[in-house]
């Protein structure tokens, strides 16, 4: 029962700061808001590892079999932000540098010439790496996760991003 119990916090935290609520994220992951509900409150006894998956998946998350588990202290964000500078870029001759996806998440002001490479960023990095960009700002930056998220979102938004989790 540990993992359904460490999913919950995650799938509560990570569902939140996203802006999302149940029902959205169960539309997303193909499942009800009831469940979405059971899990976070703890009430869930049984989920199985396909939709797990999904729901993991949908929040940027990956969930699989590891070796030893590492403490909270050993994970870290890494260059979460220049992974998703370059997978924003690929299509165009000036990619977005680090530092400029940066300030963009940071104050929801992104240069007139990134416009493209910013939206390729919010539409087609992985989430895996989205998440990791976001905690890599609130080590970094101080910033919190749920305003970057939020942040995102608007960006998402004012530049008519595609991607069924910014809707």
């Amino acid at each position: 029962m540990a993992i359904l119990s460490e999913l919950s916090h995650v799938v509560k935290r990570q569902r939140s700061d996203m802006g999302l609520s149940q029902e959205r994220l169960g539309e997303l992951a193909g499942l009800s808001r009831a469940t979405i509900n059971a899990l976070e409150t703890g009430k869930l006894a049984n989920l199985s590892l396909t939709r797990a998956e999904r729901l993991a998946n949908v929040l940027g998350y990956g969930l699989g079999v590891t070796g030893i588990r590492k403490s909270k202290s050993d994970e870290q964000p890494g260059n979460a932000l220049e992974m998703a500078a370059r997978s924003g870029s690929i299509s165009y001759s000036e990619p977005i540098p680090p530092a400029t996806l940066r300030h963009a998440l940071v104050t929801g002001t992104i240069p007139p010439k990134h416009i493209a490479q910013m939206r390729a960023v919010l539409d087609e990095a992985p989430l895996s790496v989205l998440s990791a960009a976001v905690a890599q700002i609130e080590l970094e930056n101080g910033a919190s996760r749920k305003v970057t998220w939020q942040r995102m979102r608007q960006l998402a938004g004012v530049m008519a991003c595609t991607r069924d989790i910014w809707s």
